[in-house]
């Protein structure tokens, strides 16, 4: 799944939130990080968990937005 930040110096950090919590995850240049939950029952529950840390990780940098991509 792919998400693009509004703010490219964030990428890093969203990677590591992303990989702290079992992510497998690259950047993928334009401000966009290919995200994957490898581990998830079915596809839907992994793009749920995607989200639901993109939503933690913007909590925590209240400044930053990421868009989860269709």
């Amino acid at each position: 799944m792919l998400i693009r930040l509004d703010d490219n110096t964030l990428v890093d950090d969203l990677c590591a939130h992303y990989r702290r919590s079992g992510f497998r995850v690259e950047p993928v240049g334009g401000g966009m990080v290919e995200v994957e939950r490898v581990d998830a029952p079915s596809p839907e529950q992994a793009r749920h968990e995607v989200l639901l840390h993109l939503r933690v990780w913007e909590a925590v940098n209240p400044d930053a937005r990421g868009e989860l991509l269709p």
